[in-house]
């Protein structure tokens, strides 16, 4: 995967929470032009999510239907065969969830980063205090992966609005 793209460009692995958030946060209507700069970003093959991660976790219709509509999935969706598994696998005990005894997406969206060149994760969730169930922040700290959030994306990319 990494072969693929220009390693002097920040590439992002967005956690469908930051997804989620920007359509409940940012309506198509309203902020047109965040959808632009997104759009533009997810062709340039800047802006990835794992496969997983969007099928399970993308539920709007809405927000599936811009996908669609935009021909998005074939650049946002990166596959299995692109993230390394082991990585992932490693990562799944770090981010076990003490409620359900799973980790769901999250070791995913953090071994997507890895694989990237100057790759950095994008999600909502905040760092926790709670040693014993760690977030995503909390993991890319440790593995020294930047992680920031919606807004630290808009602030990496210059945009404004």
């Amino acid at each position: 995967m990494s072969s693929l793209f220009n390693p002097d460009k920040t590439l992002y692995s967005i956690d469908a929470s930051s997804l989620i958030e920007a359509y409940h946060s940012y309506p198509f209507d309203i902020f047109p032009t965040l959808w632009e700069k997104l759009e533009a970003l997810i062709k340039e093959d800047r802006l990835k999510m794992f496969e997983y991660v969007y099928d399970i976790e993308v539920k709007d219709e809405e927000l599936i239907d811009w996908c669609e509509e935009n021909n998005l999935k074939p650049y946002l969706r990166a596959t299995i065969d692109q993230v390394d598994q082991k990585k992932a696998q490693a990562l799944s005990p770090l981010l076990v969830n003490p409620d359900t005894g799973e980790s769901g997406g999250d070791p995913w969206v953090i071994a997507l980063a890895q694989e990237l060149p100057n790759g950095v994760v994008v999600t909502q969730e905040k760092a926790s205090r709670n040693k014993d169930y760690p977030k995503i922040p909390n993991v890319c700290s440790d593995l020294e992966i930047e992680c920031i959030d919606l807004i630290g994306l808009f602030r990496k990319e210059n945009w404004t609005f």
